[in-house]
C-alpha cells in the first residue's frame, strides 16, 4: 500500500492545518488540537469525518519530520499541484465514462434515422393540407339533409336534387345532427366530401414531425461529437 504522502501528495496540508509552510513542531501540534475540535465527527457538521480525517492526515505527515521531508520535496514538484480538500468536492460525482464507439455509432445512426421519419412525417402533413386545399379550393360546399337509409340529399347550384351515400367522416366533422355539411364536385355531383376542418390534424402532425426532427438531429449530433471524441483519443 502507498504511502500517506503518496496518496496525497497534491493536497496541501499546510492549508488542511492552517499553518505556514515553515511552521515549528509545536506550531503544528497546537494547530492541530485547535482544529479537531471543530472537525471532530462528534462536533463538526459533516457527518462523514471527512474534514477530521484530513487534519489527521496532516497532522500525521507534517509532524513527522522525515514525512514531512519528503512532502515538502514532493510538494515543490512542479507536477504536484496543492489544493484544499472540500467537502463539496469529496461529494462530488466521479466523472463519467467516456462513450464507446458502439454507443457513439448507435446514436449517430439511430439520430439519423429518427431525423430522416421527422422529414417524412412533414413531408406528408404538407401533402394532407395541399391535398385538402385544393379539394376544398374545387368543390362547392352545400348543407346536406340526411335521410333514414344512410344517404343524404342536397340541391346543386343549378337547381338539381341530388341523393347519394353520406361520405365517411373524418377530421373534425359532426356525426349527429338532421344535417351535414359536405362539398360537391361540380362535374360529378355524386362525389361528395365532408367539409370538415382538418387543422387540428395537421397541427398534431407538425408537432410529431417538429419532435422527430429536433430530436433525432440532436442525437446525430451528440453521436457524431462523441464519435470524433473518441478517434482523436
Amino acid at each position: 500500500m502507498a504511502s500517506p504522502v503518496r496518496e496525497r501528495a497534491n493536497v496541501d496540508y499546510y492549508a488542511v492545518l492552517g499553518v505556514d509552510p515553515g511552521a515549528s513542531g509545536d506550531e503544528i501540534a497546537r494547530a492541530f488540537r485547535a482544529r479537531a475540535k471543530q472537525t471532530h465527527p462528534d462536533a463538526a457538521p459533516d457527518p462523514s469525518g471527512g474534514d477530521f480525517r484530513d487534519l489527521t492526515a496532516a497532522y500525521t505527515v507534517l509532524s513527522d519530520h522525515r514525512r514531512r521531508r519528503e512532502y515538502d520535496r514532493r510538494r515543490a514538484a512542479p507536477t504536484n499541484a496543492v489544493r484544499v480538500p472540500s467537502a463539496a468536492q469529496r461529494a462530488a460525482k466521479p466523472t463519467r465514462r467516456p462513450w464507446s464507439r458502439r454507443r457513439c455509432w448507435t446514436s449517430l445512426i439511430a439520430g439519423s434515422v429518427v431525423f430522416v421519419l421527422g422529414f417524412a412525417t412533414a413531408f406528408i402533413t404538407w401533402h394532407l393540407h395541399d391535398a385538402d386545399a385544393t379539394r376544398r379550393a374545387h368543390d362547392i360546399p352545400v348543407v346536406a339533409s340526411r335521410l333514414n337509409n344512410g344517404n343524404i340529399e342536397f340541391l346543386t347550384r343549378a337547381h338539381r336534387v341530388v341523393v347519394t351515400k353520406e361520405p365517411e367522416q373524418k377530421g373534425e366533422g359532426t356525426n349527429a345532427g338532421p344535417t351535414v355539411k359536405v362539398r360537391y364536385d361540380p362535374a360529378d355531383p355524386q362525389h361528395v366530401i365532408v367539409d370538415a376542418n382538418t387543422v387540428g390534424r395537421d397541427i398534431t402532425l407538425a408537432i410529431v414531425a417538429l419532435k422527430l426532427l429536433v430530436g433525432g438531429a440532436a442525437f446525430a449530433i451528440v453521436g457524431y461529437r462523441r464519435l470524433r471524441l473518441t478517434t482523436v483519443r
